[in-house]
């Protein structure tokens, strides 16, 4: 890390303001060769976005003398990205793109990007607001191999390929994200505003993005800064029927040559939902507000940003003790307040990127931090508060500071090589009086090394990495007694790779395979949990003699894709040694059923498969399926692992009428199996189908822009149980009616975007 930091200061001293230079270049539509007025062009590397004027040119000027990717995008057409070298560039660029509805490699044979050898899809801005969807986790089931594991409606995290938790990596901008993930019921507490894009990465990444990544990662990157020269704003309304909900955030950006910046603010409040019986599930009721803020500048071969965000949000939590007392209360439908058992969340995220961009070389220094206050209350209502068996509060500080730095160097037009390191430091401190985990330190860091070879059909990337994690906690209460934790003192070490090809067959027909390792030390939880699981109330125990998980998956995909008619079938296998999970015991602890983590080697073999099919320009049609099938060496099956899906959806995009720009309608169909494949004491659920259905539309008003979208989810009102689900066993009796915590029923959600501009010089 010395020798990168140096390395920076060295080409920074030396630098001077003549490695600057100018793009400029044209777009077309590549079928009518109409010039294209208003088309992004975004450099990452960067952060600068201009867009192309009414004749179609754009302009890029102070550029580092170095290689960058330029990405081109318009509604209506197909993404392109260009990767150049500033300085050899001497005449316009001639871009030209093709219509969604042309898919054909006649048409661009220019694009550069790599294709990438692991399973991979993004969701950008665009589908985020057409889904409806109540949180980020859910957004992402709409992939492939990808589900959700929920409490109600507010709460819920990723599942890939069956695993979730610390085994998932979340990233923000870039940085690594860790808000207590160790427990079932803590969500990612971040609200769907101001996003550009998630893509969601399947399969053991910690060669690139570190421990706890043995499952895959979910990168989440906020908004694009303003088109230079420009001042712009938005407002964004979401009204939610089944929650009585409302979700509203407004932002404000702009951006000179060399500086650009933005402020978002907004908030969202939900009720208690309704599962399709029209019965009230308690205490599922959220809200919350968030402010991100973003400044970014460049000079010479530096390009910096700054990134930070604050979010407050509340979560009410459904206790399986209190769920008959929750349905006879006198509430009304409208009633948000916390009063019962809920959590209370703070969260400070703070980035900084830095790239220095010269010549060959690209380096990255990314630090990052995090500040995590997480209260989970009993509340002040008189009804929860007298019980003998009550552990009091919980109230946990997590502080973690990041960094990720990486020296990128290109060898030639065929083969770039990265260098770089990952660490963390991070502390986590008890204020409350009840404790699931101790006070502890921990420390993690490594080095990489990825090489990266692409020419003509064939790309190879592999590398190697080395990891050092420690864990050290502070010994409280007294031993032998339940709230006692022992000072512990651990150290992790592993060394992990990757290979991948892709190889692209006939043109139209691409072959990719994969092997990776991964590495994910014991959490925190795992290793010392020493007290009562709210919600679900059950106590949990932990053990200090876990070995570290250490995986290794082989993955391999074959697609095919022309005009009319894609597909893509993926099928893989991770064996996970020393695989830790919770299981029921027999004993119990002051009244409450005991769980204990245990170890075993595992294995989760799955199948991915995705087809559409477009028969005309308009008409899409597109279906998936995901299955996987996790098991313990001795060939029990592993808890919580998500049923088998089948996703249908039929997607009509029209011409655009008078006012209506770019309508649409879409009909789709969400499949869950009945799930059977069960571990020792889980009880399985029903299958159950979902009809689902959205339409929208641009609005013009002379210069106005305004955009309507309305999806209807559980369209038929299905009342159904997700096996996924946290809450799913509970029921309560009342007046001789059996109430059972069912999923959530029809939700339309009425989705408006209006941008306009600050400025218009």
């Amino acid at each position: 890390m010395k020798i990168i930091l140096l390395t920076v200061f060295y080409i920074l001293i030396n630098s001077n303001a003549n490695s600057q230079t100018t793009i400029t270049g044209s777009i077309r539509d590549a079928v009518t060769n109409e010039k294209l007025h208003g088309v992004s062009v975004y450099v990452n590397d960067i952060n600068k976005l201009v867009s192309s004027d009414y004749y179609g040119n754009f302009s890029l000027t102070d550029l580092p003398n170095g290689i960058l990717k330029l990405q081109f995008s318009m509604l209506g057409y197909i993404s392109y990205s260009l990767t150049i070298e500033t300085d050899k560039v001497t005449d316009p660029i001639e871009v030209r793109l093709a219509p969604e509805e042309i898919s054909t490699e006649e048409i661009i044979v220019t694009d550069s990007a790599v294709e990438k050898s692991y399973q991979s899809e993004t969701i950008n801005s665009k589908e985020l607001m057409r889904q409806g969807a109540m949180n980020v986790s859910e957004a992402v089931t709409k992939i492939p191999g990808v589900w959700q594991l929920s409490t109600g409606t507010g709460i819920s995290k990723p599942v890939i390929r069956g695993l979730y938790g610390n085994r998932i990596g979340i990233m923000i901008n870039g940085i690594r994200f860790d808000n207590q993930q160790w427990q079932d019921e803590h969500g990612l507490v971040m609200s769907s505003d101001g996003i550009d894009n998630i893509e969601v990465i399947k399969g053991p990444k910690s060669l690139l993005f570190g421990p706890e990544a043995i499952g895959g990662i979910v990168s989440i990157t906020d908004e694009h800064p303003a088109p230079i020269g420009k001042e712009i704003a938005d407002l964004n309304l979401k009204f939610f029927s089944n929650t009585l909900g409302i979700l509203g955030d407004m932002g404000f950006k702009g951006a000179q040559n060399n500086f650009n910046w933005l402020i978002r603010f907004g908030g969202e409040t939900h009720a208690d939902y309704l599962d399709g019986n029209s019965d009230r599930i308690p205490q599922t009721r959220f809200g919350g507000y968030t402010i991100k803020t973003a400044a970014g500048y460049m000079k010479g071969i530096w390009a910096g940003r700054i990134n930070y965000s604050y979010t407050n949000y509340t979560y009410g939590i459904l206790e399986g003790r209190e769920f008959e007392r929750e349905i006879a209360s006198k509430e009304t439908r409208f009633d948000r307040s916390f009063t019962g058992p809920h959590h209370a969340l703070n969260v400070h995220n703070f980035v900084f990127q830095n790239t220095f961009i010269k010549e060959r070389s690209k380096f990255r220094i990314n630090t990052g931090y995090i500040y995590n206050r997480r209260k989970e209350q009993e509340g002040n209502d008189e009804r929860f508060l007298p019980d003998s068996l009550q552990f009091g509060d919980l109230d946990m500080i997590l502080k973690t500071a990041s960094l990720d730095a990486s020296w990128t160097y290109t060898l030639n037009k065929f083969n770039k090589l990265t260098i770089g390191t990952q660490g963390f430091k991070q502390s986590n401190v008890n204020q409350g009086k009840r404790r699931l985990i101790p006070d502890a330190d921990v420390n993690s860091v490594s080095a990489t090394a990825f090489l990266n070879y692409h020419k003509d059909k064939f790309t190879f990337e592999g590398g190697a990495r080395f990891d050092l994690f420690s864990l050290n906690t502070t010994e409280s209460g007294v031993k032998d007694s339940s709230d006692y934790f022992p000072a512990i003192s651990r150290d992790y070490r592993s060394v992990n790779g990757s290979a991948g090809i892709t190889y692209k067959l006939f043109g139209k027909l691409l072959f990719k395979a994969n092997l990776s390792t991964g590495f994910r030390a014991p959490n925190l939880a795992e290793l010392t949990s020493n007290g009562l699981h709210e919600g679900v109330f059950q106590y949990e125990k932990g053990n200090i003699d876990f070995k570290s998980e250490q995986s290794l998956e082989g993955d391999a995909a074959v697609s095919f894709q022309n005009r009319f008619f894609s597909i893509e079938i993926s099928g893989y296998r991770n064996n996970i040694n020393n695989y830790i999970f919770l299981g029921q015991t027999s004993d119990t602890i002051k009244g409450y059923p005991l769980f204990r983590y245990f170890q075993s080697d595992a294995s989760l073999t799955g199948l991915e498969a995705d087809m559409t099919f477009k028969p005309a320009d308009w008409l899409n049609f597109r279906t998936t399926y995901s299955t996987v099938i996790a098991k313990r060496k001795d060939d029990v099956n592993l808890p919580l692992i998500p049923a088998d899906k089948i996703t249908s959806a039929l997607h009509f995009e029209l011409d655009n009428w008078k006012v209506f720009y770019s309508p649409y309608f879409e009909l789709s169909v969400y499949t869950a199996f009945a799930k059977t494949r069960l571990s020792e004491h889980e009880k399985g659920v029903p299958g159950y189908t979902l009809m689902n259905a959205g339409f929208g539309c641009d609005l013009k008003f002379e210069k106005q822009l305004i955009n309507i979208t309305v999806s209807c989810n559980n369209l038929l009102n299905k009342v159904y149980t997700d096996f996924m689900s946290r809450i799913k066993l509970l029921n309560a009796t009342y007046n001789g009616t059996t109430f059972f915590a069912n999923n959530i029923g029809r939700n339309i959600v009425l989705a408006v975007k209006i941008p306009f501009k600050l400025s218009y010089n």
